[in-house]
């Protein structure tokens, strides 16, 4: 899913044996594109790589949802004071509530299951707008530090210009001052460039998980083309709708919480065991016998020598027959719902339920905000980037080449230059900033539409090294 969305084939995938290393290695040896940068982010990333093993532990409820309760086995052993034989009582029981709530706790699990993978899936789509955002950033911050060069060379002329009339008497030192204070200017925002792009690398480089090696990352690429065609505020929102991660978690959250109250309302009786039980009762151990005393009774009572009773082996085994030995038969053991029939949990579990709806239409309500800011701020974008294109730039170099010939010619002053070198420092620097808000802007609209490329393109902007110099 995460390859469909944002073009990146390959996701980190726990106990890979090393692959993973493996790629990230050769990525970084060629240099990286935009794309190569979003790739080492869904490989390297260890925010991202602790949400991935999060699927694992979903994986494992699921499992676990559908295994019955261990069934219960009891022994009890009571000795008889004085000997004889033990009592012993054998219990053996099953949930028989499981035949009702187990197939609502598997769908609750699966529904647990589906939203985190499609919550893994949104982290990646934003992960990758987030890389190539902050990759445009580093590449826009790069083209800026080409053009504050440029400038400064431009400026630098114009310093070596009056200089020479200074020297020909033609100019005061004061315009010679006034030009080198322009170029003073250049270098400084040349400084701060450099600043800022050092810290777009530190950011990129933490968003890759690669802090400690920003040194090996090296960007090969350019900003995008600018856009040709623009889809319809309609369409981009139902493709959002279609396609975005987000919505699927919102919507597999209000299966989970109605699945939950389906579990609730079956635990009415949460606890019914069925078994069967085995008993042996105790027994006393027979006194030994006394046979002259048993004699002797026998004889007084008969008036003469008598043997004294001894029973048959027939009369004992039907005396035997009379005693119970052993008692077998079922059980059944449930939780009475009288007082507590889990009403509470029930009335809980539809409130999620209202919740869980109303997240989905916020969430819903969420996606068309998005887009209409996204397409808002990529049109302004697209618009500011192709006036400073056509018409602010090539004004800009227009004039000071005839700032510079009607220098040269004495017909103009040193701060005639200077003021429409200036202007072309301007609008060299809101032209990268263009550039960059434009770069960003796709990202972020493509990253609201849910990650896959929506615009045609036409081919980029010139670079700083096929411009030609005014």
């Amino acid at each position: 899913m995460v390859a469909e969305r944002t073009g990146v084939p390959d996701v980190y995938v726990p106990d890979a044996d090393g692959q993973p290393a493996q790629k990230l290695a050769q990525l970084l040896d060629a240099g990286l594109t935009v794309d190569e940068a979003a790739q080492v982010a869904l490989l390297n990333n260890p925010e991202f790589q602790a949400l991935v093993a999060e699927i694992g532990a979903s994986r494992a409820d699921v499992v676990q949802s559908s295994l019955f309760t261990n069934p219960t086995l009891s022994l009890g052993l009571q000795f008889p004071e004085g000997g004889g034989l033990t009592d012993l009582s054998v219990g053996f029981a099953a949930q028989l509530a499981d035949l009702w709530q187990l197939p609502i706790r598997t769908r609750l699990a699966e529904a647990d299951l589906e939203r985190t993978v499609y919550s893994v899936g949104q982290r990646a789509v934003e992960l990758v707008t987030d890389v190539r955002a902050k990759c445009y950033r580093v590449l826009a911050l790069e083209q800026g530090v080409s053009y504050t060069e440029e400038n400064l060379r431009l400026v630098q002329r114009a310093v070596a210009l009056s200089e020479a009339q200074f020297r020909a008497g033609e100019v005061s030192e004061f315009d010679v001052n006034l030009a080198r204070t322009g170029a003073l200017d250049v270098q400084e925002e040349l400084i701060v460039t450099r600043g800022l792009l050092e810290q777009a690398r530190a950011d990129l480089a933490q968003a890759l998980g690669l802090s400690a090696r920003a040194d090996e990352i090296r960007l090969q690429d350019s900003l995008p083309a600018a856009a040709q065609s623009w889809p319809a505020s309609d369409a981009l929102l139902d493709s959002a709708l279609e396609q975005r991660f987000d919505v699927r978690v919102a919507w597999f959250a209000a299966q989970r919480a109605e699945a939950a109250l389906r579990l609730e309302c079956r635990r009415f009786l949460p606890d019914v065991q069925l078994g069967f039980a085995f008993e042996r009762g105790e027994r006393r151990a027979l006194p030994g016998r006394n046979i002259l005393a048993d004699t002797a009774r026998a004889s007084i009572a008969a008036g003469q020598l008598t043997a004294p009773t001894i029973q048959s082996r027939g009369e004992r085994n039907i005396e035997k027959s009379q005693i119970i030995d052993a008692k077998l038969g079922p059980t059944l053991a449930l939780t009475l719902p009288v007082f507590d029939h889990n009403q509470a949990q029930i009335a809980k579990a539809r409130i999620r339920v209202l919740q869980a709806r109303k997240d989905y239409e916020a969430r819903i309500e969420q996606v068309a905000g998005d887009i209409q800011r996204a397409a808002a701020a990529a049109r302004a974008a697209t618009e500011m980037l192709s006036f400073q294109q056509t018409q602010a730039l090539t004004q800009a170099q227009d004039t000071v080449r005839g700032a510079e010939r009607r220098y040269q010619a004495g017909e103009e002053g040193v701060l005639v230059l200077i003021e429409a070198q200036d202007a072309l420092v301007k609008r060299r620097r809101a032209y990268v900033n263009a550039l960059r808000e434009y770069a960003i802007s796709l990202a972020q609209l493509e990253g609201a539409v849910g990650g896959r490329a929506i615009l045609s393109r036409v081919s980029s902007p010139p670079s700083s090294q096929t411009r030609k110099e005014p």
